[in-house]
């Protein structure tokens, strides 16, 4: 008779290398010039160069698909430890319009620019979620709302970290030559760089007064992660309805029970997941205060660890051939969404004065 704990013993092997890739990871993000990159970022690659030396190794595929599906779900409830959503009602004005516009025209303008391009519905909502939101955390959780592959959000993941990272350095060493105020350039950097890391780094070039306003700036564009969230599942719902429409008069097979499904038609998403629900509502605790202070550093430190876990379990099941099939169409497409953002960003600011 089988063993009851058969299915946990499957998981070991995979689980161990992703916490082996994971401490690797936090180990490297602390080193000058890995920390640009970040902890997800890198934790991502490791696993990438794992699967690429193993091959596709069957006792860790378990283990690594239950990291890169449950612990990421429950690393992005974690997330809502670090929303603070009275943000949007202390940041003033000029930075929920700064955040807001950045952020619907990211998402808007990268799902039009990407069908424009040829790029894959799911690479190019990552792409988009993590330009304008907040790079891998935003891709983590937007992923399973856009029914992305893990291809798709390795590449994702991996094209908005290297450019956030460049974009950091180009910040850094233009504002100067460019003549940008110190609050210019907070708002710019905070608007527009992929992930937190890159905001308070970008920000710390210029002094304390650009760190705390480019963190502000940023975090207000997290806590915009759920409407985004939503957005997304609109888009995914609205393919999969002229999917549906293209395909009524082909003669297809009806899938049992689900009436007006027909097999092969993607299924239309729920509006809200239940984790992005749990990340909403953590969130909403800590605005209300019903979330003790002391718990909030735990929490968030949580989340990332698991985010990170996740993204190991993502890297290990990553075929290396799929991210060469990535490209230079969503190398572009990245390219212009973090351009179209520093334009987006610098009108705002303009019309603000």
């Amino acid at each position: 008779m089988a063993s009851p704990f058969a299915p946990l013993a499957r998981l070991v092997p995979g689980l161990a290398l992703v916490t082996l890739l994971t401490a690797a990871a936090w180990l490297l993000a602390r080193l000058p010039g890995f920390a640009l990159l970040g902890v997800l970022a890198l934790a991502l690659l490791l696993g990438v160069a794992a699967r690429a030396l193993l091959g596709a190794a069957p006792a860790v595929a378990p283990g690594a698909r239950f990291s890169a599906k449950r612990l990421l779900r429950l690393g992005v409830v974690l997330l809502g430890a670090r929303l603070q959503l009275d943000l949007l009602a202390a940041a003033g004005p000029t930075a929920l319009w700064l955040a807001g516009a950045v952020v619907v025209a990211g998402v808007v303008g990268m799902e039009l620019l990407g069908r424009w391009f040829g790029v894959r519905p799911g690479l190019r909502r990552m792409l988009a979620v993590g330009t304008a939101v907040c790079g891998a955390s935003a891709i983590a959780a937007a992923a399973p709302v856009a029914r992305a592959d893990d291809d798709e959000a390795a590449m994702a993941v991996a094209l908005v970290s290297l450019l956030g990272a460049a974009g950091v350095v180009a910040f850094a060493l233009l504002a100067e030559p460019l003549g940008l105020a110190v609050h210019t350039y907070a708002l710019l950097a905070g608007s527009t760089l992929h992930e937190v890391g890159h905001v308070l780094a970008a920000g710390a070039a210029l002094g304390p007064e650009a760190l705390d306003l480019a963190t502000l700036v940023k975090l207000v564009r997290v806590a915009l992660l759920a409407p985004v969230l939503l957005l997304v599942g609109a888009f995914v719902r609205g393919s999969a309805r002229r999917e549906r429409r293209a395909g009524d008069g082909a003669d297809e097979a009806v899938v049992p029970g689900a009436p007006g499904l027909r097999a092969g038609a993607p299924a239309v998403p729920a509006p809200l997941p239940g984790f992005v629900i749990g990340f909403l509502l953590l969130g909403a605790a800590r605005a209300a205060g019903a979330l003790p202070g002391a718990w909030v550093e735990p929490l968030s430190s949580g989340s990332l660890l698991l985010t990170a876990a996740a993204m190991a379990g993502i890297g290990l099941g990553v075929d290396p051939a799929g991210l060469r099939r990535a490209g230079g169409r969503a190398f572009l497409l990245a390219l212009a969404g973090f351009g179209a953002s520093l334009v987006v960003a610098a009108v705002v600011l303009l019309v603000a004065r």
